[in-house]
């Protein structure tokens, strides 16, 4: 009876120490990358706007050195309008990886220097994007408005893990 108590203390323990990494990992492999933007963006920033009907796709993503290239299609029939400091680099929402769920943290408030572009139907455009130097679990997100309407909404451009 004995050993019984001990086994069971011995898988008790096992158990709770190791779960900790475990469900952390599993929890982060399980969620996928392209979760929809966190809620609190609408309702933070662009209250009152409808969702996009227009959503670019993503056509590639590519790693050179310390940025990523982001080539972003406009497959719609509207234009697709985003703001930047150049054509290719816009205006970037940061989300981090917490509690299982990718959540608003920051995002390129500053507005000097920036200028409203156009992605025409069936055209595309390369966009520039890094990630920050102090986080891990990040993802970058990208603003998109269909011209001369109130629809915008957030597209994940690139996720760091």
């Amino acid at each position: 009876m004995k050993s019984i108590h001990w086994l069971l203390v011995l898988m008790f323990t096992f158990c709770f120490v190791t779960g900790v990494t475990a469900e952390d990992q599993r929890v982060r492999l399980t969620i996928p990358p392209e979760q929809i933007p966190d809620p609190a963006w609408r309702r933070e920033y662009f209250e009152g706007t409808l969702p996009l009907k227009n959503r670019p796709q993503i056509i590639s993503r590519k790693r050179v050195q310390d940025e990523i290239h982001v080539v972003v299609k406009n497959s719609g029939q509207t234009s697709l309008e985003y703001e930047g400091t150049f054509s290719d680099g816009i205006r970037l929402y940061q989300e981090i990886f917490r509690r299982g769920l990718w959540r608003k943290a920051n995002w390129d408030w500053c507005g000097t220097g920036k200028a409203d572009y156009s992605i025409l139907p069936g055209q595309s455009v390369q966009l520039t994007v890094r990630f920050s130097d102090e986080e891990r679990g990040e993802r970058l997100l990208g603003k998109f408005t269909e011209a001369g309407t109130n629809r915008c909404g957030l597209i994940v451009l690139a996720t760091e893990e």
